[in-house]
Formats: structure tokens, C-alpha cells, sequence
């Protein structure tokens, strides 16, 4: 479906409905505020950050200080220096959400009120948000790609992704997106709105394609990419207990109230 940024991969059929039926918790309370120091380094190696294990192409044994014989040495170097395959479909760790939890769609309305209204000839599609939300938005590259959606969620999203690209250039330039703004509810619900219903939900592709809703792996880029978005307090929709939606990322409940507490948003 069509968001309203309407970027040129959002016409894939399995974009994300930001379905949160749910405050998902983890095993922290709080989360401090993102910093510089919070976003993951270039050395930190995806195979630490995946469940399963699998290898972001960087050889176990590559810091081995025996002596071996110049044709090893040189595999060694090879293997080391071979790109991370993020389009692999790996399982989806678990952890990744720590210390932060996914809004409910009341939690959002006691925040942001009506985001709008559904489409009234299928509420499937995207409808029209209220006068009062349109306010709350704006367009503007966040690095690879156009969006329109909550300011502050647009203006994290824009560091968050100078942050890969400065880390991780390779999975920075495989990097789409299906959009953040849709006033739609979330499946199987006439009541409840997506997040994405305010702008605060952000669906990303790998090389043009996203994770189906529902999968159980997920792509290696968007597990690559999980840290990057913890640090500006950003829910994984890969951490949904009972639909996970790998492609899928949104606004934390925690992040969500620091806004409201210092003014970021009305």
C-alpha cells in the first residue's frame, strides 16, 4: 500500500501494519537518553547480534597469534574482509527491545489524540489524518530515502541512519523504506489505528524487499540495523510476542513520554 511519503518501494504488497495490540515489555524499565556513545561501532560484528549465529562473513579464528603458513594467513585475511550478506534471513534474537516497550494504540490517543480518519470505501487503505496531526509532521530526507511523518520521529530517524552510514556503508546503501504515515486500522480491528496512523512507525526494506509479517526470520541488515534504532529508542517490531513484523519500527512507549515530558511534542 501507498503511505503518504509515497517512496518509490512502498508498492510492496507486504508493508507492515504496525500491529501492537500490545504494550510489549522487556527485562528494563528506562533506557537513558541516545547519544553518540550509544550507537554501535563499525567493529561490532552482526554475528553477535543474531540468534542462530550466522556469520557476518568475518572468520572466528582471524586473531589467532599461531604461526601458520602464508596461505592461511592470506584465507584468513579474505574470509575477514568478505561482506556481510544482509539479505540473509536469519532467526530473530531475542533482546533486542530492551528496556523498551511498544505503544498501545490507547497509549498513542491519550498522547497524540485522533490521528484521523480511516478510508471509508476500504479501511485496509490510507485515510486522512486530522488538521491537528498534519501540524505534527513534515518532509525531509533522512539519508537514503524521503518521509513524512512526526517530526521528532523524522529528525531521530535522520541520525539514526548518519549513524549507519558512517558504521555500516554497504548496509546504509541497501536501505528502502514503505513508508510512516497511514491512517488505517491495524488488522482485524475497526478501532484500533496502526501507529502508523500518527507518523511514528517506519517500515524498512533490504535490497528491496521486506520481511513478511508474521515471519519468524527475519534479514540479516534489519538485525544490523536494531541497535542503531534502540539508541534513539526505537521498538522493533521483530520483538512483537505473538505477530512478529521484522520490517517494522516505531516510537517507543518510553520515548514517546520523553517527548510530552520536555515539550518535544504538545
Amino acid at each position: 500500500m501507498a503511505y503518504l511519503d509515497d517512496p518509490s518501494d512502498s508498492s510492496s504488497s507486504d508493508s507492515s501494519d504496525g500491529d501492537s495490540s500490545s504494550d510489549s515489555t522487556s527485562s528494563d524499565s528506562s533506557i537513558s537518553d541516545a547519544g553518540a556513545s550509544d550507537y554501535p561501532s563499525s567493529d561490532d560484528a552482526s554475528s553477535d547480534t543474531s540468534s542462530d549465529g550466522s556469520s557476518d562473513g568475518a572468520s572466528s579464528d582471524g586473531a589467532s597469534s599461531d604461526g601458520g603458513s602464508s596461505d592461511q594467513s592470506s584465507a584468513t585475511a579474505t574470509s575477514s574482509s568478505s561482506p556481510v550478506d544482509y539479505t540473509a534471513m536469519v532467526a530473530i534474537p531475542t533482546g533486542m527491545n530492551d528496556g523498551l516497550t511498544s505503544p498501545s494504540p490507547a497509549t498513542m490517543t491519550s498522547a497524540l489524540g485522533s490521528p484521523g480518519t480511516p478510508n471509508p470505501d476500504d479501511p485496509t487503505k490510507c485515510g486522512r489524518s486530522s488538521a491537528a496531526m498534519l501540524k505534527l509532521f513534515k518532509t525531509a530526507s533522512v539519508g537514503p530515502f524521503r518521509v513524512t511523518g512526526l517530526i521528532p520521529a523524522v529528525d531521530a530517524l535522520t541520525r539514526v541512519f548518519s549513524a549507519v552510514q558512517s558504521s555500516k556503508p554497504d548496509l546504509y546503501n541497501l536501505l528502502g523504506t514503505g513508508g510512516m504515515i497511514c491512517v488505517r486500522p491495524v488488522r482485524g480491528s475497526t478501532t484500533n489505528f496502526s501507529n502508523h496512523a500518527w507518523g511514528a512507525a517506519i517500515d524498512i526494506s533490504i535490497g528491496g524487499k521486506f520481511t513478511l509479517r508474521g515471519s519468524t526470520t527475519v534479514q540479516q541488515g534489519l538485525v544490523d540495523l536494531c541497535p542503531f534504532m534502540h539508541a534513539e529508542q526505537f521498538f522493533w517490531g521483530g520483538g512483537f510476542s505473538t505477530t512478529p513484523d521484522g520490517m517494522h519500527f516505531e516510537v517507543s512507549s518510553e520515548l514517546l513520554a520523553q517527548w510530552k515530558s520536555d515539550g518535544t511534542l504538545p
